[in-house]
């Protein structure tokens, strides 16, 4: 039997080693055999903002196949894509011969924050050599984007909500990338409106909570604040963005109702019934017209009969107290009845009902406060204190404890006041002439709010009577007017802002240097003055120059001009316009072509003397002339066709008639005297004519 094992044995393990060598020579050859490695590219990170084009490349693909028959060509690289094919288009590019890639403009994350390329392998035959490469690039994110806040966030709290407590999630937007430290804003309040105790406070990541338990819409009803976000988690290197936030504040029935006297008297008529006796007049600051304020009336004692009734007139907020049943005067003479107050709504947890013979709160007293002052800033100082005005306890009349002073009403914000003690000081100067005076008296109102349950508001007024100051010159109401040039005089009136003694009546003087014309001023009334001129005046604009000082001699550092505007007026007054031509003689065509016509004339008048028949009037009648007169006229008419004398070498001594008397005429001719009787005076004046119009034609 052994012997028969033995030999299986030994067949089995020359079996098991030629198996073995086999399998070794398997793996031998395995081993030794060239697998194709995958042509896979890690993701490139490239930084957004910064300039790559500078590198030789920033990406290599590269494939085993570069070696090929020749009958396909060579191997080209291409890029396909957003970035190389598609928009951008060639922000990467590849070179074709050796795969280098490389980029041509700077990255902006927040606009493409991953390229997801493929780069191609092909024969220059079009044959695809491999199968394309996924080629990623992420752009790295840096941080360039500020927080940005939407549109002004609203919101609403109740008033006299506990602190901490939740209002809102404050949000903005941070386009860098998500996740990242660059996006993660953190929130800070920088400011709130109106001023004073911080009444809110946000967590870094922008929750928003109460933070002073004291709000009050009876005090301030809306709130504003400014929130700033910054990025890289409020890191001091961080972008910043700002947002605003408005909380309005929501009524809560926080105010107990007071009724406007505490004690009421009235009358009824022995047994009458269903009439009104009397009315009570409720008071309560929660917001009018809603179950906060509304009032509600309860008798609590005083009518056990059953007489007396209380409605609410809801549009007044009035108690009226009705008689139901008739009241016999023989067993009952008085009726003291106690009345109970409280509202349509249930009073907020914080406040214990209060009726009209509850627990006095803090009252002011006087509740007008009238305080004098001096608008001059040499008596007054800001931020002195000018009064002390606080609310007395209504139990013990003594200051009020654990209290609070706010403002109610100030239009102007002249006053702070001191929350704690009550003492009012100056936020700005006085004006007396501030439109917010009634009859020189600036209006603000104090409120007194107790910190105790019932809480109670009571309202103080002060009246800062501001005494007027010579802080304002006068100055004139207008400074310009027209003038006809027929008239002397002109009017000026000024105004000066300040009251009685520093205002009018004013006095106005002349600046004659610096005064274009001869004017004088006289006294109108105690605000306007006459300018009154004794020259003729053209039309044009004069300048009048004076100084108006008031009843105290102040007068404007600048000189009051007052500009006069000549003209030539019409029959109804009116200032005609300058440099508008009146009515008046023209020269138009008509003129200018008789004028031509003239001249032509004048230029014909020789062309014709050049054609006249000179010497022969006298020649052969009308045709050829003019006829002789049969009758020897010549000693009554000058003639005119004779010939003139040759002219003479001597000069001839001529003498005019020297003497008349006796009917005689003695005239001188050359030296000779002639002389004729009376019938021949006639003959011998015609010579005389005769030879000096010859003579005068001659010479």
């Amino acid at each position: 039997m052994a012997r028969v094992a033995l030999p299986s044995i030994g067949f089995l393990l020359l079996a098991f080693l030629a198996v073995f060598k086999l399998e070794a020579e398997g793996a031998k050859s395995s081993f030794f055999r060239r697998w194709k490695r995958e042509w896979v590219i890690p993701p490139q990170k490239l930084e957004e903002n910064v300039d790559h084009t500078w590198k030789t490349y920033i990406a290599k693909i590269r494939s085993d196949k570069e070696v090929v028959p020749e009958w396909k060509g060579v191997l080209r690289y291409s890029l396909r894509g957003k970035g190389a094919t598609e928009e951008p288009v060639n922000l990467f590019i590849v070179d074709p011969t050796n795969g280098f890639v490389r980029i041509t403009g700077t990255l902006d994350r927040e606009k493409v924050p991953m390229f997801n390329l493929f780069g191609v392998a092909r024969y220059a035959n079009g044959e695809y050599a491999e199968n394309n490469i996924e080629l990623r690039i992420k752009v790295v994110d840096q941080n360039d984007c500020k927080p940005i806040f939407g549109p002004t966030a609203t919101t609403n709290i109740d008033e006299l909500s506990p602190k901490d407590t939740f209002i809102m999630n404050v949000t903005a937007r941070d386009d860098d990338e998500p996740g990242n430290l660059n996006s993660k804003i953190a929130y800070i309040i920088i400011d709130q409106k109106p001023g004073g105790e911080q009444m809110f406070y946000i967590k870094k990541d922008g929750g928003l909570y109460v933070r002073s338990p004291q709000l009050n819409r009876e005090v301030q009803d809306t709130y504003t604040l400014t929130i700033l976000g910054r990025d890289l988690y409020g890191a001091p290197n961080g972008n910043t963005g700002t947002g605003n936030v408005v909380i309005n504040i929501n009524d809560v029935n926080d105010n107990v109702p007071r009724l406007e006297l505490e004690h009421y008297e009235g009358s009824i008529d022995e047994n009458a019934e269903r009439v009104e006796v009397m009315r009570f007049k409720a008071f309560d600051d929660d917001i009018e017209n809603t179950d906060n304020w509304l009032a509600e009336f309860d008798i609590i004692s005083g009518n056990e009969l059953g007489c007396f009734e209380i409605e609410t007139d809801p549009v007044t907020n009035e108690g009226v107290l009705i008689l139901v049943k008739p009241v016999d005067y023989e067993n009952v003479e008085t009726l003291d009845l106690e009345v109970a107050l409280s509202n349509k709504a249930p009073f907020h947890p914080s406040v214990a009902a209060g009726s009209a013979t509850g627990v006095e709160g803090p009252r002011f007293n006087p509740k007008v406060k009238a305080v004098p002052i001096s608008e001059d800033s040499n008596l007054v100082k800001l931020k002195d204190v000018i009064v002390r005005y606080p609310a007395l306890d209504g139990d013990t009349g003594k200051d009020a404890k654990n209290v609070r002073y706010v403002k109610g009403y100030d239009p102007d914000n002249w006053l702070v006041i001191d929350e704690e003690t009550a003492e009012v000081r100056l936020n700005r100067l006085p004006d007396r002439e501030s439109k917010h005076l009634v009859n020189g008296t600036y209006i603000a109102k104090i409120l007194c709010i107790s910190q105790d349950a019932p809480y109670t508001t009571a309202t103080g007024t002060i009246a800062l009577q501001v005494e007027d100051h010579n802080d304002h010159c006068p100055e004139l109401t207008a400074t310009s007017q027209t003038l006809c040039t027929d008239d002397k005089v002109a009017y000026v009136t000024a105004f000066d802002a300040d009251d009685y003694p520093h205002g009018a009546p004013f006095q106005f003087n002349l600046i004659p240097e610096e005064t274009k014309g001869d004017w004088v001023v006289e006294r109108l009334n105690d605000t306007s003055a006459i300018l009154r001129t004794h020259d003729s005046l053209w039309p044009g604009p004069y300048e009048v120059t004076m100084e108006v000082s008031d009843q105290q001699g102040n007068a404007c550092p600048d000189r009051q001009v007052m500009t006069v505007e000549v003209c030539t007026c019409d029959e109804n007054q009116n200032c005609g316009q300058r440099g508008k031509s009146g009515t008046g003689a023209g020269f138009g065509g008509p003129g200018i072509g008789l004028l031509i016509l003239g001249l032509l004339m004048l230029l014909l008048i020789p062309l014709l003397l050049m054609f006249c028949n000179c010497g022969g009037a006298g020649i052969g009648g009308i045709p050829a002339g003019f006829a002789d007169m049969a009758v020897d006229t010549k000693e009554h008419l000058i003639s005119y066709h004779t010939e003139g004398k040759g002219e003479d070498k001597d000069v001839p001594v001529l003498s005019a008639p020297v003497e008349m008397g006796g009917g005689y005429i003695r005239a001188v001719e050359a030296g000779q005297y002639a002389t004729a009787g009376a019938m021949g005076a006639a003959g011998g004046a015609a010579f005389v004519n005769s030879f000096s119009t010859m003579g005068a034609g001659g010479g």
